[in-house]
């Protein structure tokens, strides 16, 4: 081996003329580099926007939750709440009650429509994710005997309103799009605070209230529509939301975090499936451009080639002897790719240089999951391909007849 490595260092290093081989070896480093870089950033990006929002959606909301089928009030909550426990078991965390509806919030003839949830008290503490910007988490009557509102920040700038302002109410029930005749609900709320996810959804058409006022202006009665399930890390969600649905009777509805987002999710994975396709194009690409700069080599080193076999060397110790330099092309590039492609990622993870749209992406940057098995993979992965274009240059070369080499000029 430190004979191969000497004269590949010594012998076949490309002429000071063989500026075809210097121009293919670095389009080749140069390709490898970008696809490898292009690859471990788009699959950091995509485990990142998976996780970020996973993330979010189970600390704002929960792992697995149960509504009515339909949007039905649901009755025996205690009993429901008994046999999830039992199916639960020790990796239940927490199961909270609420009720959710929709409703139109006005202020000086703005009107926007918005999805309310009734919530007990604590339930907007332990919301990780939600942001109080101002006002407090007190939903309770104040000393002007009005039911207080939680409203998202982009709503709030629409209705333009700020915490301690009075906003109009009117419930919009299944009962009254049938009944055209019927009066909705109205009431008067005034702001007790101001809250921020960063995620469109929720900042944008999203409003809270305690439970009981939510059940009073619907008519609920003791009822609920929806359950929230929160399980322990690690736990497996599929699989319990399934052993729950088999315990529940209709019309207990139980879904998944995912599956309540199942559009999200699915763009997320409908991006993923063609990533390693058309990256690897790239990779291929430059594989072919390590072909041509080792048949270049190989041309250019005829006659050193023609003296090693007429030496003594042979085929397989010039079939190695390319097949290290093609080696040590693929690792040159897939090493600058992995390197620059974590310096990219470590900048947006640290400093969030590229911005995102919360309205459309549920965020406001680009997330980044560094992940150190995307980067192994497609380092070995490119190394890998590298090796094997170099095979045809090798062999070609291991074939050249010493004689007729030697005559070469």
């Amino acid at each position: 081996m430190r004979a191969s490595v000497f004269l590949l260092l010594r012998y076949l290093k490309p002429g000071n003329k063989s500026r075809t081989y210097t121009f293919f070896s670095l389009a080749a480093l140069t390709g490898i580099a970008l696809g490898v870089t292009t690859l471990v950033v788009a699959f950091s990006i995509l485990g990142g926007y998976e996780k970020v929002m996973s993330e979010k959606l189970t600390s704002f909301d929960a792992d697995i939750q149960i509504y009515g089928y339909g949007n039905q009030d649901l009755g025996g909550v205690d009993t429901a709440k008994t046999k999830i426990t039992v199916t639960a078991g020790d990796l239940l965390k927490s199961i909270d009650i609420s009720a959710q509806k929709i409703c139109i919030l006005g202020k000086n003839r703005i009107n926007e429509g918005v999805t309310i949830k009734g919530v007990k008290s604590g339930y907007l503490d332990s919301r990780t994710s939600l942001q109080l910007l101002d006002g407090s988490f007190n939903l309770e009557r104040g000393v002007d005997s009005l039911p207080g509102i939680l409203i998202g920040k982009t709503l709030a700038t629409k209705l333009r309103v700020k915490s301690g302002d009075k906003i109009n109410f009117f419930a919009i029930n299944q009962v009254d799009l049938q009944n055209m005749t019927a009066l909705p609900a109205v009431e008067n709320f005034v702001v007790a605070g101001i809250f921020k996810t960063g995620m469109g959804k929720y900042d944008d058409s999203f409003a809270y209230t305690s439970l009981r006022e939510l059940q009073r202006l619907y008519e609920m009665g003791e009822n609920i529509n929806l359950l929230e399930i929160k399980l322990k890390p690690g736990s497996n969600i599929d699989s319990i939301k399934q052993s729950i649905q088999t315990q529940l009777p209709y019309p207990y509805f139980v879904v998944t975090f995912k599956e309540a987002n199942a559009q999200m999710f699915n763009w997320i994975e409908l991006q993923r499936k063609p990533v390693p396709i058309v990256l690897g194009l790239i990779i291929i690409v430059a594989a072919f451009n390590i072909i041509s700069a080792l048949l270049m080599l190989v041309l250019d080193k005829t006659n050193t080639i023609g003296t090693l076999k007429a030496i003594g060397a042979t085929p397989g110790f010039i079939t190695r002897l390319f097949l290290v330099r093609g080696l040590l092309l693929g690792i040159g590039g897939a090493t600058a790719g992995v390197v620059f492609g974590y310096l990219l990622c470590y900048l947006q993870l640290e400093f969030g240089i590229i911005k995102l749209n919360p309205h459309i992406y549920f965020i406001d940057r680009v997330p980044i999951a560094i992940n150190g098995y995307y980067f192994v993979a497609v380092f070995v992965v490119s190394v890998t391909l590298s090796f094997f274009s170099s095979l045809i240059p090798a062999f070609a070369a291991s074939r050249i007849n010493p004689v007729k080499a030697l005559r070469f000029s």
